[in-house]
Formats: C-alpha cells, structure tokens, sequence
C-alpha cells in the first residue's frame, strides 16, 4: 500500500525529492524508514532512480515510457480540472459570505422593533410639540398683522383729511387772491412757483 502511495505520489509531483521531503509531503502517514525501505524497492523495480550529492539521496520517476507521460498529462489534466472546480466553489463560497456579512451589518445598525416604536412615539411627541408653536406663532402673527394693519389704515384716513383740510383752504387763499390778480390762474400759480399736481 505504501508503495503504492509513494510512487504514485512521485509520479504525480514529477520532480526530484529526497525521503525527508516525501516523509513530508504525505503528512508523516509513513515513516521515513518505511519511505526509504519503499523508495529502494521502487528503484530496485526500475521505476525510480536515485541521485546522491554529498551524503543526501535525491529520487526521481523514471520516463522512459510515452504511456508514463499520458498518463502524467491525463492525471495533470484532471488535477488542473479539479483544481479550477475547487477554486470556482471557493469564490462562490466567499461571494456568499460577503453577502451574509453586508446584510449581517445592515441588521445590526437597524432598529429592532421596540426601538422603532419608541422613536415614532417620541417624533409624534415632537410633531405635537411643534405644531402647538407654531399655531400660537400664527396666532401672534395673525393678530399683529391685523393691528399693524388697523393703525396704518387709521393713520391713512388722518393724513388724508389732513390733505383735504389743507387743500380746501389753499384753493380758497388762492380765489381770494385771483379776485384782484391781473392775471389767470396759470399765472398765478407760475409766478407762486405752485404746480398744478400739488392742488
């Protein structure tokens, strides 16, 4: 079984590794005696060759056969495959989770119910509070405005009698005058310096 899973592990990879990295790789499933012990019978079978620089060993698959590399090329295929299906499901995944995030946050800055309910009884409060002003601000406005009007009016109709007294008794000055003036009226009122529009 060991074997087995060695070899297909190096087939897969490629590449060189020496036992340490295999022991490694496979998550410490085996030991490195039992690697080593399997990675000799590999070789001592032809299917992998050993390389020793200073005192380590360095093992590689052997290729020497075109069915190794298509089924190198099948299995790399279904990996790569395998590998995009993965990543796919992932962005899904996290595309989800931020979706989940946004509403979760949208959800904690939104009142619950009893909050919303006490603050439509206070704005109602508020309405209340400033409607109240602001019919009194009417009340007040209404009321001045009538009085200012009641005053000016008042002080129209005086000015206006005023006028009337006043015009009546410069058109009489002005008769008693054109009694023994030489001239017309229009004389009279040019040599005054009076405008026909004043009278």
């Amino acid at each position: 079984m060991a074997k087995n899973i060695v070899y297909y592990y190096m087939k897969i990879q490629n590449r060189p590794y020496s036992v340490n990295d295999v022991v490694t790789n496979l998550c410490n499933e085996y030991s490195k005696s039992i690697v080593q012990k399997v990675m000799d019978e590999l070789v001592a079978d032809g299917k992998l060759f050993e390389k020793v620089y200073s005192k380590q060993k360095i093992y590689c698959i052997v290729q020497d056969s075109a069915h190794d590399t298509d089924e190198l090329l099948r299995i790399n295929k279904e990996l790569q495959s395998h590998s995009n299906e993965i990543e796919s499901k992932y962005q899904e995944i996290m595309k989800q989770i931020k979706d989940k995030e946004v509403l979760l946050s949208s959800l904690k800055s939104s009142l619950t119910l009893v909050d919303a309910e006490r603050e439509k009884i206070i704005l109602q409060q508020n309405i209340e509070q400033l409607t109240q002003k602001l019919n009194a601000v009417m009340k007040t406005t209404s009321s001045d405005l009538q009085e200012s009007k009641r005053k000016t009016q008042t002080e129209l109709d005086e000015n206006l009698r005023e006028y009337q007294k006043r015009k009546r008794i410069c058109t009489e000055i002005i008769d008693c005058i054109l009694e023994n003036y030489p001239g017309n009226k229009d004389e009279l009122y040019d040599e005054v310096g009076i405008s026909l529009t004043t009278i």
